[in-house]
């Protein structure tokens, strides 16, 4: 699972950040995905979830060595 993911990319939204906390993550879950999250509660809740684009699959392969 994505969340699980030891090399998953974490980066807080602060574009979308202005009602509550938003965070984008990039990790493998069966395929590079990325995800759009908040916490609530102890609970994280799925704000979008889609397969990563070029560019991030990008990013996540080159920090974590291939």
């Amino acid at each position: 699972m994505l969340f699980f993911d030891p090399n998953r990319i974490g980066r807080f939204d602060y574009k979308h950040s202005q009602d509550e906390d938003r965070w984008q993550v990039i990790g493998m879950a069966d395929d590079v995905l990325f995800v759009v999250c908040t916490e609530r509660w102890e609970t994280t809740r799925l704000i979008s979830a889609r397969l990563a684009d070029k560019e991030e699959v990008d990013d996540y392969y080159s920090r974590n060595d291939g």
